[in-house]
C-alpha cells in the first residue's frame, strides 16, 4: 500500500552512540586499513567505517568516548582527525584540489624538459651540453622537483618509521634513493673522485616519477569532489525564508525561526517551504521533484502539503506542521548523507595492490642488499641492487596504468555527450547487472501529449476546452494550447472564466457554461464514454472530459510520450545480460502501459523517494551491481543508493549532482554506448595493470641479483631507470590504442 506524504518517515537503525569524522592526509587503501585499526582499538568501539573517496569515518560504539581520544589514536598513526561538518569536507575537498593542480603546473614545467632532455641524449645519442653543464642542469631540474614532493617524503618515511609503509613510502624510497644516487654520481663525475659504482645519474627517473603520480593525486582528487556536490545541491533547493504570521502581519523570516504551527502563506510561482495542510485557498502544487507524479496535484483546504513544493496557480495558506530535517525534503537530505558515507563497494585497485606491494618490495630491496654484501661482494655493490629494485619498482607504469585508461576514455566518452565523473563509474557501469529507470523524462518524453480524442465525429469541443484553457497555467493546458496551433484548431471565443476548486474551468459562451475537468472511473458517463473511458486508463492515461449544462462533450486523454529508443536500449540490454527494472511515482497503470510497450519485465509503481531508495538497496542485498537512471530530485537519494547513478544534462540540478555518469545529449541510448565505453576502459586498465606487473615480476628478480651467480648479469641502476622509463612507455602505448576506430567498430 502506498504511504501518504503526511506518513512519509525515514527509519534509521539506532546504536548507542555513532560518531561521524572528517580524515585528513589518506592516500591509499592502506591508509584507510591503518586508520580503521587504530580506532578499532579503542574499547568499546563497535564498528569502524573509513571512507576514502569522502575522507570520513563512520563509528558506532557501545559506551560513550572522549573525542580527543579518536583524534589522539589517529594522528599517532600520521594522519588529522576532526568531528565532521559537510561545509568543511566541501571546503577541504576544494582545498585538496587546488593544491594537486598548483604542485602538477609546478611539476609539469620542470618535469616535463627534464625528461625530455634525457631521453633526447639517451635514445638519439646527443650530446647537446657539455658535461658539467648536462650535470647542472638535470641537478637544478631533479631538486626543484624534489623539494616540490616534500609532502611524499615527510608521509612516506612517516609511516615507515611507524611500521605502516603505504605508496607514499614506495615513492620516497624510489625517488629519493634515485636522486641521492645521481647527486654522489654527480659529484664524483664533476670532481673526479672515482668512486666505484657511482658513475651513472637518474635525475629523470627521481623527477619524472613524482610528475606522474601526482597528475593521478591531481585527478583522484577532482573525482573525490564530486562527492558533496549532490549534497550541497540538495540543500539550495530549499527555500530558506517564509513569509509567517506574526502578531497578525506577514513577515518574511529566516527557517530557522518558522515554528511549528505558524501560519504561512505561499504565493504563486513560489516553493513551499515546509511539510504543512492548507488551511485557506486552492491551487496546483507541481510536486514532481519530490513523489515522481508527472502532473500537478490540485490542493484544496484540508490537503497536505509538501516542502520544496512548487506553488503553482493561487496563494495559499498553510499551517505548519514539519520543518527542516523533520519535512519530508529534510529527510531526502539525510538519506543522500548517509548513502554517501557508506563505505565503497570498490576500493581503487591500484591502492588495493599498493597495500601488499610496498612493504614486498622493501622487504626485497633490503633483503638482496644485505645478502650481497654479507656475501663479501662489497657496500657499493649492494647499494647498486638495492637501488635497482627500488628504482625498478617504483610505481611509475602502476601510477600510470588507471589515470591513462581514464583520460582517453573520458575524451571518447565526452565526444558521445557522455560524462564519467570517476573511476569508480567507469568500473561499475562495466559491470552493472540490474538497470534501473526512473519513468517520466527517463523513459519516456518530459512533457505530456494529447494521445487521443472521443468522440472522432465531432471535434468542435477542443476549441472549447482551448478557449478555458488558455487561462490556466496547468501543464496540461499548455499541452492542449500545443496541440490546437498545430492543427490550426481555433479557441473558443469564452468568457467569464474561472477556476472552481474542485471542478476544475468554468466558463460562459453564448449565454451557455461550460467546463473542463479531470474525470476518473467513478463518473457517471454515457455507455459508449464509459467504455472509452476504461479502455484509456487501462493504459495509464490522464482523461480531462469537456462539459456542456446538460451534457459530457468529449474526452481527451493525455499520456508521457515513450522515446523512440527506449525499446531498443531495454532490448540492448537484455541481450548484454542486464535486467531493466521501471521505478516510478506515477499510477499502476502508467507504469504497467510503459513497462509493456518498452520490454521491461519488472517494474514498481506510485513509490516515494524513501521507497526508491530503500528498493534499490534491497535488489543490492542480493548481490547484484545496480545502476539507476533518473532525473528528478525524487531520484536522488536513490541515485547515490545504487552502485552507480547516472541522469541526464537536462535534468534537475540535484540529480546532475548526484549522479556518477551524465548524458549530457540527453539521449537514452547513449547508455549502451556508454556501458561499452566503461567495459572498454576497464578492460584496457586490467590490461595494463598486467603488464605492469609482468614486468615487475620479470624486473625485480634481475635487479636482485638472482641471475648473476649463473650468467654474470647484474642490472644496472641505469638499465633499471631505462626498464622503468619503458614499462611506463608501454602502458601509455597500449591505452592510446582505446582511440583506435578498429577496437570501437561496434560502437
Amino acid at each position: 500500500m502506498k504511504k501518504n506524504m503526511s506518513e512519509y518517515q525515514v527509519k534509521n537503525p539506532t546504536a548507542q552512540h555513532q560518531y561521524q569524522f572528517d580524515v585528513e592526509g589518506m592516500s591509499c587503501a592502506a591508509c584507510v586499513a591503518n586508520v580503521e585499526t587504530a580506532i578499532k582499538q579503542l574499547p568499546g568501539v563497535q564498528e569502524v567505517s573509513v571512507n576514502l573517496a569522502t575522507e570520513s569515518a563512520t563509528v558506532t560504539s557501545l559506551e560513550s568516548i572522549p573525542i580527543k581520544k579518536f583524534t589522539r589514536v589517529v594522528s599517532k598513526m600520521g594522519y588529522k582527525l576532526e568531528p565532521q561538518g559537510s561545509s568543511s569536507l566541501v571546503h577541504r575537498q576544494q582545498r585538496a584540489i587546488a593544491s594537486w593542480k598548483r604542485l602538477l603546473v609546478i611539476q609539469a614545467i620542470f618535469g616535463i624538459p627534464l625528461l625530455v632532455y634525457a631521453m633526447l641524449e639517451m635514445i638519439l645519442e646527443l650530446d647537446l651540453l657539455s658535461t658539467s653543464n648536462n650535470i647542472l642542469v638535470q641537478l637544478t631540474l631533479a631538486t626543484i622537483l624534489i623539494i616540490s614532493g616534500f609532502g611524499y617524503y615527510q608521509r612516506g618515511f612517516k609511516h615507515l618509521i611507524m611500521l605502516v609503509p603505504n605508496m607514499d613510502t614506495l615513492v620516497a624510497l624510489g625517488t629519493g634513493s634515485a636522486y641521492i644516487y645521481s647527486l654522489i654520481s654527480a659529484l664524483n663525475l664533476q670532481f673526479g673522485w672515482e668512486v666505484d659504482g657511482f658513475q651513472t645519474l637518474y635525475f629523470e627517473a627521481a623527477g619524472t616519477i613524482l610528475l606522474f603520480i601526482t597528475f593521478g593525486k591531481w585527478l583522484e582528487s577532482v573525482a573525490r569532489g564530486k562527492t558533496t556536490e549532490a549534497l550541497t545541491g540538495l540543500m539550495e533547493q530549499m527555500p530558506t525564508e517564509a513569509e509567517v504570521k506574526r502578531d497578525g502581519a506577514w513577515a518574511t523570516l529566516p527557517m530557522s525561526d518558522v515554528k511549528s504551527g505558524d501560519e504561512i502563506r505561499v504565493k504563486p510561482h513560489s516553493k513551499i517551504p515546509v511539510d504543512g495542510v492548507v488551511i485557506e485557498g486552492a491551487s496546483n502544487v507541481d510536486e514532481s521533484s519530490i513523489s515522481g507524479e508527472s502532473l500537478p496535484v490540485e490542493k484544496l483546504r484540508g490537503s497536505k502539503v509538501i516542502g520544496a513544493s512548487l506553488n503553482l496557480q493561487t496563494t495559499l495558506i498553510l499551517r505548519a506542521e514539519k520543518i527542516g530535517r523533520d519535512s519530508m525534503f529534510g529527510q531526502i537530505i539525510d538519506l543522500v548523507e548517509k548513502a554517501q558515507m557508506r563505505k565503497p563497494k570498490i576500493q581503487k585497485l591500484v591502492d588495493k595492490i599498493a597495500a601488499i606491494f610496498v612493504p614486498v618490495v622493501l622487504s626485497l630491496a633490503i633483503l638482496s642488499g644485505i645478502t650481497w654484501f654479507a656475501l663479501g661482494f662489497g657496500l657499493t655493490f649492494a647499494i647498486n641492487v638495492m637501488i635497482s629494485v627500488l628504482i625498478i619498482a617504483c610505481p611509475g607504469a602502476l601510477g600510470l596504468a588507471t589515470p591513462t585508461a581514464l583520460v582517453v576514455g573520458s575524451g571518447i566518452a565526452a565526444r558521445g555527450g557522455i560524462l564519467f565523473k570517476s573511476a569508480d563509474a567507469f568500473q561499475l557501469l562495466s559491470k552493472v547487472d540490474i538497470m534501473v529507470f526512473d519513468k517520466t523524462g527517463t523513459i519516456t518524453e518530459s512533457k505530456s501529449q494529447l494521445i487521443e480524442k472521443f468522440p472522432q465525429d465531432d471535434l468542435s469541443y477542443l476549441g472549447i476546452a482551448m478557449g478555458l484553457e488558455q487561462f490556466s497555467q496547468h501543464p496540461l493546458a499548455e499541452t492542449l494550447i500545443d496541440y490546437g496551433n498545430h492543427h490550426s484548431i481555433k479557441p473558443a471565443d469564452m468568457s467569464d472564466v474561472r477556476e472552481v476548486a474542485g471542478f476544475g474551468l468554468e466558463g460562459h459562451k453564448d449565454g451557455s457554461v461550460y467546463r473542463i475537468r479531470k474525470i476518473d472511473q467513478a463518473d457517471a458517463l454515457p455507455e459508449d464514454f464509459t467504455k472509452t473511458l476504461r479502455g484509456y486508463y487501462e493504459k495509464g492515461y490522464i482523461v480531462s472530459g469537456v462539459f456542456s449544462e446538460t451534457s459530457i462533450m468529449g474526452l481527451m486523454a493525455f499520456s508521457d510520450t515513450i522515446k523512440t529508443e527506449s525499446s531498443a536500449v531495454v532490448n540492448a540490454l537484455t541481450k548484454k545480460g542486464i535486467q531493466s527494472f521501471l521505478l516510478t511515482g506515477d499510477k499502476e497503470q502508467a507504469a504497467k502501459h510503459v513497462a509493456h510497450e518498452t520490454g521491461i519485465q519488472n517494474f514498481r509503481s506510485e513509490v516515494l523517494p524513501a521507497d526508491k531508495h530503500d528498493h534499490i538497496n534491497t535488489l543490492k542485498a542480493g548481490g547484484k551491481t545496480v545502476g539507476m537512471l533518473g532525473d528528478g530530485i525524487n531520484d536522488a537519494p536513490a541515485l547515490v543508493a545504487a552502485d552507480i547513478g547516472l541522469s541526464f544534462g537536462g535534468g534537475t540540478d540535484i540529480a546532475v549532482n548526484a549522479a556518477d555518469v551524465i548524458f549530457l545529449n540527453n539521449s537514452l541510448s547513449n547508455l549502451v554506448f556508454g556501458h561499452r565505453i566503461a567495459q572498454a576502459t576497464i578492460s584496457k586498465i586490467h590490461q595494463n595493470l598486467f603488464w605492469a606487473f609482468i614486468y615487475n615480476l620479470a624486473g625485480i628478480p634481475i635487479a636482485m641479483g638472482l641471475l648473476y651467480p649463473f650468467t654474470g648479469t647484474l642490472l644496472n641502476p641505469m638499465f633499471a631507470g631505462m626498464a622503468m622509463a619503458f614499462s611506463s612507455v608501454s602502458v601509455v602505448t597500449n591505452t592510446l590504442l582505446l582511440r583506435s576506430k578498429k577496437y570501437f567498430q561496434e560502437i
